[in-house]
């Protein structure tokens, strides 16, 4: 049973020096974990049969372990990375007909928080080659000529690295495609469309692509981590260039959350409103708004009820209802990541109390 049944209650809204503990704590428990799961010589469990590992080095450096995390990214250059920075086929690479770049920007983040500058760039030259040079936006397919999608999931994400590397033109790029398509939204507060085709919002598709396409807020179980990832980029981006239209649409994203109701945080089934903590901590980093100060604490919380005795923790059940080790290897690095944004947003500033 997870901490999160047994510790159900309010949210909390302020952070004195004990709650702040909490969360190192929970923190460092996923930190434990992880490393755990990586061999003397950086090789990570579970490599031999799939690619669950691919967000576990930024993990780890940014959690507080980066000599495992240095000893799992010379692993991945010697033996899951091409020479042109892309992924080796097979079990190393992303999903069939993905685009890579959602797996292949946390090595390049890594890369780059670990001082291997030269591998950083080589894998964010593997990644630009699968955006729109228009539009700036990330393709969804690995073949965008049968249907070029992109969305807000990579572009984020694509983003993200882009703030790490210092690479300007990418990040321009990714904020006029992420303030376009908030800009472009016909149904907020209720809905919000996150693939954009051609330059156009996607507003049509399949009924089996709804969860890709539309966060639909009077539908349960839905993929609310699309604002809290665009907020993370806009709200860096803001930082690095000053661009007060960033600013405001990082909050915006936001705003789609906070509005959004209590069902995204209670449902025990979900886990898909974790990227709100991270989003929320970078849009705090800005300018400690204390309107903002209670949902990051509440994240941090609710980070801490989500997690396994153990120090894992599991993705979404209505997703994966028998999870099995990759399943936790993956969800619980993503978790280690996202909660060390919440708390060094925390530690930046005073505590309540004080």
């Amino acid at each position: 049973m997870t901490a999160g049944v047994e510790q159900a209650g309010a949210w909390p809204a302020t952070c004195d020096a004990e709650r702040l503990q909490r969360f190192r704590a929970s923190r460092d428990r996923g930190v434990a974990w992880l490393t755990a799961q990586v061999g003397e010589d950086g090789t990570p469990a579970g490599s031999d049969l799939a690619n669950a590992w691919w967000r576990a080095p930024w993990a780890l450096a940014v959690g507080g372990a980066p000599d495992v995390a240095a000893r799992m990214l010379g692993w991945i250059e010697r033996e899951a990375l091409a020479d042109d920075g892309s992924f080796l086929p097979g079990r190393f690479d992303a999903p069939p007909g993905h685009s890579p770049v959602y797996y292949l920007s946390p090595v390049a983040i890594a890369a780059w928080l670990l001082g291997r500058y030269d591998t950083a760039k080589r894998v964010m030259s593997a990644m630009v080659r699968h955006t729109d040079p228009v539009t700036g936006g990330v393709y969804e397919s690995l073949t965008p000529g049968d249907d070029p999608v992109q969305d807000t999931l990579k572009t984020s994400q694509l983003g993200i690295s882009a703030l790490v590397t210092g690479d300007r033109e990418v990040a321009d790029g990714v904020a006029r495609w992420l303030i376009a398509t908030y800009d472009d939204q016909p149904e907020l507060p209720t809905r919000f469309y996150s693939s954009r085709r051609h330059g156009k919002l996607v507003t049509e598709f399949p009924a089996e692509q709804a969860f890709s396409r539309v966060l639909d807020f009077d539908r349960p179980r839905q993929p609310y981590f699309q604002p809290g990832i665009a907020a993370a980029f806009l709200a860096g981006y803001h930082q690095q260039t000053g661009d007060e239209t960033a600013r405001d649409r990082a909050r915006r994203y936001l705003d789609i959350t906070t509005g959004g109701g209590d069902p995204q945080f209670d449902d025990p089934s979900s886990v898909q409103v974790c990227k709100f903590g991270w989003g929320a901590a970078a849009a705090y980093t800005v300018d400690a708004d204390p309107e903002l100060r209670p949902w990051v604490v509440r994240m941090g919380e609710w980070f801490v009820r989500r997690q396994e005795d153990d120090g894992s923790w599991a993705p979404a059940s209505f997703m994966s209802p028998d999870p099995g080790p990759l399943d936790f290897y993956w969800k619980t690095a993503e978790h280690v990541m996202e909660l060390s944004h919440v708390v060094s947003a925390l530690e930046a500033v005073p505590l309540d109390g004080r």
